[in-house]
């Protein structure tokens, strides 16, 4: 619904990450992390949120975020506006995004989407990372600004943590909007 915020429950990046580690680039804490996330059940997430009135809900994987998230607003037919400032991010991803190691799902998810999506962004690897396709991604929940706040506080007591990253609008000229 307009006015809802975005709460996502698991830092972003697995595909890059994934990406680094073929390659053997990776660091091994930046692989404990990424399995770490990987590993960790959408269940204890749920369960939170299943005390709270979610408006809507999707878990992020092969699409990656903006895949998962332009199927919530088209959905229901609202815009939903990213602040990629705010997105929760495994460690490493900038610099081998930055260095070219990308996912060759995330340039078909790039050709998909970017139609139907307005960029207002400087920097080209936060458009990279919102493509990346997830393993085991967090969750995607659109919930009242009211129940927000409590929301988040309760979901950060699990051991990955849970952001507002952005919110729902009436429908604009694009589906979903990075800023």
């Amino acid at each position: 619904e307009a006015g809802d915020v975005l709460i996502l429950t698991k830092p972003l990046g697995t595909g890059i990450l994934s990406t680094a580690i073929k390659g053997e680039l990776a660091a091994e804490n930046e692989i404990e992390a990424a399995v770490k996330n990987m590993t960790y059940l959408n269940r204890y997430a749920r369960d939170i949120a299943a005390g709270f009135t979610i408006h809507s809900c999707t878990d992020i994987t092969g699409f990656g975020i903006a895949g998962h998230a332009m199927e919530m607003a088209k959905g229901s037919a609202k815009t939903l506006v990213l602040d990629t400032g705010s997105l929760p991010v495994l460690k490493g991803v900038q610099a081998y995004t930055e260095m070219g190691l990308i996912p060759a799902g995330a340039y078909r998810n790039r050709a998909y989407l970017e139609r139907d999506i307005e960029s207002l962004l400087s920097g080209i690897w936060l458009e990279d990372l919102v493509y990346d396709p997830q393993t085991s991604g967090g969750l995607l929940l659109a919930v009242s600004r009211e129940d927000a706040h409590e929301l988040l506080k309760k979901l950060n007591t699990l051991e990955l943590p849970s952001v507002m990253i952005g919110e729902v609008t009436e429908k604009q000229e694009k589906f979903l909007i990075l800023k």
